[in-house]
């Protein structure tokens, strides 16, 4: 009895014991973790009104979750832990200074995986340089680049994973298969306002009637799961000022992520033949 006693003792305290307890402790706050975020979401769901506040809980809850993980395995393996750290201090201070770039990278692709920023295939910016993400690896990541319309120049870009811990990354798809674009128009300022920007809606409208519901459909169920509240996927205008001749009309629409440049040129087209006259100034017209 005393020996098994004696074996069981030995076992609680061993490497095993604590590889299991810390596997345990994980795949709980990964359970708990995903039922936090599906009663969040179903309560959003319920309640359009509190979707804010259901979202900062879910996130609070979330990082309680981590924290707490991150307690009791440190609990766990403090004996071990404070008998390593002595030891291998020294080592790991040159180790760190020597390989600093390296571990920056290899944390990088960690918080890559972790968050995804983005996925193969959508196109960001970083520091500058704007492209459609290629390949990712342990070390870095490499960019086919694109110009201001998002077509591939034949130029591509590798990055070092470091640049996700100190870099802001602006990705441009992070809707998924409908994104909003921008289409600037120069418009006089003694034009009529309200016709001109009647005649740009009109013109939007009717290019992205084809996908209008869907795109509906696609916002509100990215609204579900990220717990924020889902913008219109109406074609709306902007006015922007330029100079004292002239200043912005800017058409905000939604488009399939694919045919951005070829939606805002067939709202441009539509938008000038609709209304393209009115914008003739008296002298225009006399020349």
């Amino acid at each position: 009895m005393i020996d098994v006693i004696r074996d069981l003792d030995a076992f609680v305290g061993g490497e095993l014991a604590r590889i299991l307890s810390s596997v345990c402790v994980i795949l709980l706050a990964f359970v708990l973790n995903r039922l936090n975020i599906r009663y969040r979401t179903k309560a959003a769901e319920r309640s359009r009104e509190r979707i804010e506040q259901n979202r900062q809980q879910m996130v609070l809850i979330k990082n309680a979750i981590l924290l707490s993980a991150l307690a009791i395995i440190i609990v766990i393996w403090a004996s071990k832990i404070a008998g390593v750290a002595i030891s291998l201090s020294a080592f790991a201070v040159a180790l760190v200074i020597s390989t600093k770039e390296l571990l920056m990278c290899l944390t990088g692709y960690g918080l890559y995986a972790m968050s995804r920023p983005f996925h193969v295939g959508d196109h960001v910016e970083v520091m500058g340089v704007q492209g459609l993400v290629t390949d990712v690896d342990l070390l870095s990541f490499t960019l086919s680049e694109t110009n201001a319309s998002y077509q591939v120049i034949g130029r591509t870009t590798t990055l070092p994973n470091s640049m996700l811990l100190t870099a802001p990354v602006t990705n441009n798809l992070g809707m998924g298969a409908y994104v909003f674009e921008d289409l600037r128009i120069a418009v006089p300022y003694d034009v009529d306002r309200e016709a001109c920007a009647q005649a740009a809606i009109t013109a939007g409208s009717e290019v992205t009637k084809e996908w209008d519901e869907a795109a509906r459909l696609h916002l509100e169920l990215l609204s579900s799961r990220s717990l924020l509240r889902s913008p219109s996927s109406k074609t709306r205008v902007i006015w922007e000022p330029v100079d004292t001749k002239q200043h912005w009309l800017v058409v905000r629409f939604i488009t399939p992520a694919a045919r951005r440049e070829k939606t805002a040129q067939e709202i441009l087209r539509l938008f000038w033949k609709n209304f393209g006259s009115d914008l003739i100034t008296p002298a225009q017209k006399t020349a």
